[in-house]
């Protein structure tokens, strides 16, 4: 099996998480997200220009989220995959998903000095962009239209 741990198919590379929303009732997990645009270079370094969006995961039938928060950084997406086949998906009991087409999700989070992997195994998963794009700001105020 291919090594998918350095791949980024969901093009999540320095997407911020604003928040991360877990339904047992409705089995699905689901994360606000400021999602890079394009990128603003800046005297001293560089912005993005960003869109809110969500990332939703829907009938998720097993789900690692080791979560984390650091002081002073925002939590950001730094791999992702999406695979057919896996080691997590053979663990997972057969009653559980028989009749169903699942993927695991593989998810690596930049916390600001630590990494964390999630997996998450569903049967459907989407990413919803709004329209409006606004400048993210390192000063922890977030967002600012211009």
């Amino acid at each position: 099996m291919q090594d998918y741990r350095e791949n980024d198919e969901l093009e999540l590379y320095d997407t911020v998480i604003e928040g991360l929303f877990i339904n047992h009732r409705e089995k699905y997990i689901s994360f606000q997200i400021l999602k890079p645009i394009s990128r603003i270079d800046r005297d001293g370094g560089f912005t993005y220009r960003v869109k809110k969006g969500t990332l939703k995961f829907e009938s998720v039938i097993y789900a690692n989220i080791p979560y984390g928060f650091e002081w002073d950084e925002w939590s950001e997406f730094y791999r992702s995959a999406v695979l057919d086949n896996s080691q997590v998906i053979d663990r997972i009991p057969v009653k559980a998903k028989e009749n169903k087409d699942i993927k695991h999700i593989y998810l690596d989070i930049d916390y600001g000095v630590n990494y964390k992997e999630l997996d998450i195994v569903c049967s459907n998963y989407y990413l919803r962009l709004e329209e409006q794009e606004y400048i993210l700001h390192d000063d922890f105020d977030w967002l600012n239209e211009e």
